[in-house]
């Protein structure tokens, strides 16, 4: 594994720098500093870069936590509309998310809305709609899935934008976001689904964790039913390391799970473990 060289070292690159200030404000943000560092030396080696020093990273991480929130990432009202250029006619859409956020008024884990992601609900929405009413058609989302499929949507924007301002870039560059959500034709494909896990914060990966775990013993039913026997040892250990490596690392490593195993291939966990993902979680609307 590479490791940074005693001395001064090579300069951080804008691709490691943005890394670190992401999990810093984001992604990890309630991690301690020390643990999050030694976790970004592995994420940063395995970018092939060479990674700073565990001091180093602590310095970085602090540096991100301790700027100020800005005005932006307040708590949205109307009244803050005008101020911030967020047009009227968006108001009920913001109204509805606000809900959907925050049940009967109360605070819950996804938080209230910010200003900043009124605006962006502002600007996205449009071609946001699009894609949500070809899912309403087609019967795979309801309403609180609509709501549900705008936040995650929005909140990629927002975390990047948030990102950006720390790196005093003129923009946030969301070429890759704007492929993701809006480029693809095939949305619903699993190699879809894979990029959009990784653009999910946590407390969203955390609402689909719980629901996740809530399907685990309808998931057990549903595989016995379907071979009209009682499932063996193993098989019933095999469906529960799917769904904990679904919780704790995504999609993207329950395929490297599936393709090494054969009796997850044999079951067909990839297609169907996803599916609980789209019909329970991200499409349903997990709270």
């Amino acid at each position: 594994m590479k490791r940074r060289r005693p001395g001064r070292g090579p300069k951080i690159s804008n691709e490691v720098r943005r890394l670190i200030i992401g999990q810093a404000i984001h992604d990890s943000k309630n991690m301690p500093r020390r643990a999050l560092a030694v976790r970004l030396q592995d994420l940063i080696e395995k970018m092939g870069e060479i990674s700073p020093t565990e001091d180093t990273l602590v310095k970085l991480i602090s540096e991100a936590r301790n700027q100020q929130p800005i005005d932006l990432d307040q708590p949205w009202s109307i009244g803050a509309c005008a101020q911030y250029n967020i047009p009227p006619d968006i108001i009920p859409v913001l109204i509805s998310l606000q809900k959907f956020k925050t049940p009967s008024g109360k605070e819950c884990s996804l938080g209230q809305i910010t200003i900043r992601e009124a605006q962006w609900v502002a600007r996205l929405y449009p071609s946001a709609e699009l894609l949500i009413n070809k899912l309403i058609n087609k019967e795979i989302i309801d309403n609180d899935g609509s709501l549900w499929l705008l936040s995650i949507i929005v909140n990629g924007y927002v975390q990047r934008e948030r990102v950006s301002e720390q790196m005093n870039e003129l923009y946030p560059n969301t070429s890759d976001l704007d492929k993701l959500y809006f480029g693809s034709e095939n949305f619903l494909s699993d190699d879809a689904l894979e990029r959009w896990w990784s653009t999910f914060p946590p407390e969203y990966q955390q609402a689909i964790s719980d629901a996740i775990e809530q399907e685990r013993p309808i998931l057990h039913e549903d595989i016995k039913r379907n071979k009209r026997r009682s499932l063996s040892d193993e098989e019933t250990q095999m469906i529960n390391d799917c769904l904990d490596i679904l919780k704790s690392s995504g999609l993207v490593a329950l395929r490297e799970f599936v393709n090494q195993c054969p009796l997850a291939q044999e079951n067909g966990m990839f297609q169907l473990v996803p599916s609980i993902l789209y019909s329970k979680t991200v499409l349903g609307g997990a709270q």
